[in-house]
């Protein structure tokens, strides 16, 4: 492995096995490593030496890392600050981020993955001076907060720490019940614009004669009942945020003018000739793939573009089963369920960790809530949980959802070989590349009687007579019955 240049590095944790492994790695790469146990320790030698990079714990002994970490930042100037937790929240994601610190390492860790991470460090530039300010006040008594400490959620959160001071759109994607959201308050929640509105609408909630005055508001007399002027979404989060869920659903009409306002930041009311200005930051939020719906035309490039500055993609519960327990004792908390430690027993978590859970964290929400109310405060069994969830996943359902995910795939394929926009038979195509096995199947089960398998697939003889006609295959192998 290539050494980098001789650098001091401060390691600053209360547990000697953290800084031993450290210090070896480190000095192994001809670095010369520091250690302290608290943060006043830390805080003497980083004033006593020139350091070129920080590996700081959260919880110490005394001043915990966070609040210690401006002061820090004051002694160090723009060398990278690393923070270590064993509590990777979305909230010392973003107090870490806020305070100055590069990026952050979630406890335990592999040291290899650490080294790489010190050493991309101390190859970057130096930090500006506007990830050193201070850090913000930020609640921590949320009603509802993104919950999770897998590596795929700690990727999330430590997107959202980062985009959140900026004033980018943002674009969130992932599956229904993810908690896009979530993801989206929370951006608003830790970003500049806090104090400010932070109005959320679902386009596909509302017809499509009402979606443009609802975002951009109306004037008396726009049109039949419009008695008064009446102020849109973007007037309304003036200085604030704006989230669109289900943004693929916006008629192409109103996406035009919502470009513009991301531009531009003016708008048209319904009605009214006057450019009107706002200052607000768009978050959209999809389940569906907005690329295929450029490919077939439902949604205009540009504005994907401008949307997805940054995009960030939440993973579905079945990719982060680690996180299963740590949400099921967080809803339980919710509910203020007695004895949250013992509610679940380790064989029933361990079924719960095994389910498929299609509709991800809202899912599993849901169940908890409804074995709450039959449990009645005593230790959860299998049977209060919904039976149409019980160990989902199961042989027929996993054929279902693989023939589902084939489906997309091809279609995804098909599209994707599109360029003019010039598909108009996708319908067709579909049937004929999975009819034959379905026919054959049928055929095959009846032994190929014909009248017996027109009756299994619940059409008309003639109908399967002149489908198979349509698969020169099946008429040369199966005669008439």
């Amino acid at each position: 492995m290539k050494k980098l240049t001789k650098r001091i590095v401060l390691v600053v944790d209360d547990e000697p096995s953290i800084c031993w492994g450290f210090e070896r790695l480190l000095s192994e790469q001809g670095h010369v490593v520091l250690t302290a146990s608290s943060a006043e320790e830390g805080l003497e030698k980083a004033a006593a030496n020139q350091i070129d990079l920080l590996l700081l714990d959260v919880r110490l002994p005394g001043e915990d890392g966070i609040s210690a970490l401006p002061r820090f930042r004051g002694i160090l100037g723009d060398a990278p600050v690393v923070v270590m937790t064993a509590f990777g929240d979305l909230e010392t994601a973003v107090a870490a981020i806020h305070g100055g610190a590069s990026d952050y390492l979630t406890k335990p860790f592999k040291l290899e993955n650490a080294l790489k991470l010190c050493q991309n460090m101390l190859a970057q530039v130096p930090l500006s001076a506007e990830q050193g300010r201070e850090v913000s006040d930020v609640s921590l008594s949320d009603p509802a907060v993104l919950v999770g400490r897998s590596p795929a959620m700690q990727h999330v959160f430590r997107h959202i720490a980062l985009v959140a001071d900026s004033e980018l759109s943002v674009l969130v994607t992932g599956e229904t019940g993810t908690g896009k959201e979530l993801v989206a308050a929370a951006i608003h929640r830790h970003s500049r614009r806090h104090d400010s509105p932070y109005v959320a609408l679902a386009p596909v909630s509302l017809s499509e004669s009402v979606i443009e005055s609802e975002l951009f508001g109306h004037v008396k007399g726009a049109f039949t009942g419009a008695t008064e002027d009446r102020k849109g979404l973007f007037e309304l989060a003036d200085g604030g945020t704006v989230m669109l869920d289900e943004i693929g659903d916006l008629p192409l009409s109103a996406q035009v003018k919502l470009l513009r306002v991301i531009e531009q930041g003016e708008y048209t009311a319904v009605g009214d000739l006057r450019s009107r200005h706002c200052n607000v930051r768009v978050i959209a939020a999809t389940n569906r793939d907005l690329k295929a719906g450029v490919v077939d035309g439902t949604f205009r490039e540009d504005l994907l573009y401008r949307l997805s500055a940054v995009a960030i993609e939440l993973p579905p519960l079945r990719d982060r089963k680690d996180d299963v327990p740590l949400l099921c004792e967080y809803f339980l908390r919710r509910l203020g369920y007695p004895n949250v430690a013992n509610a679940i027993s380790v064989a029933l978590m361990d079924d719960l960790q095994g389910r498929n859970w299609s509709g991800n964290v809202r899912e599993l929400r849901n169940a908890v809530e409804h074995a709450s109310v039959l449990a009645r405060g005593r230790t959860f069994e299998l049977s209060d949980f919904p039976i149409a969830q019980q160990r989902s996943g199961t042989k027929s359902e996993d054929v279902a959802s693989s023939l589902d995910t084939l489906v997309e795939s091809w279609t995804r394929r098909q599209l994707s070989a599109v360029t003019d926009g010039s598909i108009t038979d996708l319908h067709d195509r579909l049937i004929s590349a999975t009819e034959p096995a379905l026919l054959r199947v049928a055929l095959e089960f009846t032994d190929g009687n014909r009248a017996a398998a027109a009756q299994l697939l619940g059409m008309h003889r003639g109908t399967l007579r002149d489908r198979l006609k349509r698969y020169d295959s099946f008429s040369a192998e199966n005669g008439d019955s």
